[in-house]
């Protein structure tokens, strides 16, 4: 490669003067690098063209692109075959593109790669596992969806985690070490997938905002025992969460709720009760005291909430 330092529109150029000289109203930078690097000249039409130099550096960087071996190349072409194109679609050097994706010392470079492999089905399952060890999470998302699972095990990012639980089918192994990942939330998202004879021990590896988010996402798990439990250490965020799969409450509690810094939430849900009543006593007057309508209607809905 020459010593030019290369931008992505200057190889734009490049490739452009390959296909037509070209006469521009004004010699812009780029032009400018090229003819000092002794790649492009004036020719006797007064038009820039590539010298035996520039068409030696051309079919370079070409040889490079065709091959896949882009990592030998400066940072800025890698990025420009990326970017622009560079490529047949149907004609892709998938082995090169893998060497890259797992080896360029760029990850931008290797993310781009893994990227296009994917987007053509071309991503086989022995890269994306070695792919799954890679230190950029945005990569290691990538990987995920075609990855054995069990190389996950130690993830740190809860994206990743959730592309992973999208794509495969978790086992108790996954979930085992997923609760006790350092990430709150990779804890979250694996709790929210436990049996229900698990429940409880999934819960003890949360915090105690989280115990409220699963809660609330899984209102089938919303015993009377785990709400109270939860509340007592809850953000307010996770207050309001539980109010809504609220069950069977005591009034000891509820008054006792009410002396929190988070009575608000149940102040809120207490108001919405009363105007949920109010409305009912309203329409309701329509029916008889003995109305078989009134008395289906609400067996209905009943059976409707579980």
């Amino acid at each position: 490669m020459s010593n030019i330092t290369w931008s992505e529109t200057a190889v734009y150029k490049l490739f452009c003067l390959d296909r037509r000289p070209e006469r521009p109203l004004y010699t812009d930078c780029n032009i400018a690098k090229l003819a000092k690097s002794g790649l492009i000249q004036e020719n006797e039409d007064r038009k820039w063209a590539l010298t035996q130099e520039g068409e030696n550096e051309l079919a370079n960087i070409k040889q490079h692109f065709n091959s896949g071996k882009l990592s030998e190349l400066p940072l800025c072409v890698r990025k420009y075959y990326f970017n622009w194109g560079e490529y047949d679609d149907k004609k892709l050097p998938v082995r090169g593109l893998s060497q890259v994706a797992l080896h360029d010392r760029s990850a931008e470079i290797r993310k781009k790669a893994a990227e296009l492999l994917e987007k053509h089905n071309k991503l086989n399952k022995k890269t994306s596992n070695a792919l799954s060890h890679d230190k950029d999470y945005q990569i290691r998302l990538i990987a995920a969806k075609n990855a054995d699972i069990h190389n996950f095990f130690e993830e740190s990012d809860e994206r990743v985690v959730k592309t992973l639980i999208h794509n495969h089918k978790v086992d108790k192994e996954c979930l085992e070490h997923w609760l006790n990942n350092p990430n709150s939330q990779i804890r979250v998202q694996a709790a929210l997938l436990v049996d229900d004879s698990e429940v409880d021990e999934a819960l003890a590896h949360l915090e105690p905002q989280d115990v409220a988010h699963v809660l609330a996402r899984k209102p089938q798990w919303a015993t009377r025992e785990r709400v109270m439990d939860s509340w007592e250490n809850a953000d307010e965020v996770g207050c309001y969460r539980l109010v809504k799969v609220m069950r069977d409450m005591p009034d000891s509690f509820i008054n006792q709720a009410f002396k929190s810094d988070a009575y608000m939430a149940l102040h809120d849900r207490l108001e919405e009760y009363r105007e949920a009543v109010r409305q009912v006593l309203e329409l309701g007057a329509m029916f008889s005291e003995d109305s078989e309508i009134r008395r289906k209607i609400w067996e209905r809905a009943e059976r409707e909430i579980g």
